[in-house]
């Protein structure tokens, strides 16, 4: 993986949300649960949300950003990853989405890392952000449903 450019950055992050949309449509296509099917199209829309949001992303808007702090729990650091299939539980999705967006997170901290352009290492930092906090946000549902339930 190599960024060179704003659009270099910006083609292949419009180009992960869609794949990402493009799974968690078709997990919620192959899911025989209703709670499974409705987790999965939220799912989804997030990620199209994200499409839209890096597709529009330029270097003005990524310099008037500006971080959030939020608590990561870091729960992803202790679940085992688990494949995609039909009849998924509810603690199974979770961590499937947890895990999907961890590595997200990863990548483009590591491409901002990467990076020596100012503008192109914000621009990932931002992205990085954008998928950390959906991270949390699974991670939250997580502890709520899962780990409170257990």
């Amino acid at each position: 993986m190599s960024f060179v450019t704003l659009n270099d950055v910006i083609s292949f992050a419009v180009k992960s949300e869609e794949t990402a949309y493009q799974l968690y449509k078709n997990a919620a296509a192959l899911s025989t649960s209703i709670a499974a099917k409705k987790m999965f199209d939220e799912m989804a829309a997030e990620e199209a949300g994200h499409k839209e949001v890096f597709g529009q992303m330029n270097v003005e808007r990524a310099e008037q950003y500006r971080a959030i702090r939020i608590s990561d729990m870091q729960i992803g650091k202790y679940l085992v990853e688990v494949p995609l299939k039909p009849n998924m539980t509810y603690q199974e999705i979770l961590t499937y989405a947890i895990k999907a967006e961890e590595s997200a997170y990863q990548l483009y901290s590591a491409a901002a890392e990467s990076v020596d352009d100012p503008k192109l290492k914000k621009v990932l930092t931002v992205f990085a952000d954008v998928e950390k906090g959906h991270k949390i946000k699974v991670e939250k549902l997580y502890d709520d449903h899962v780990l409170t339930e257990n």
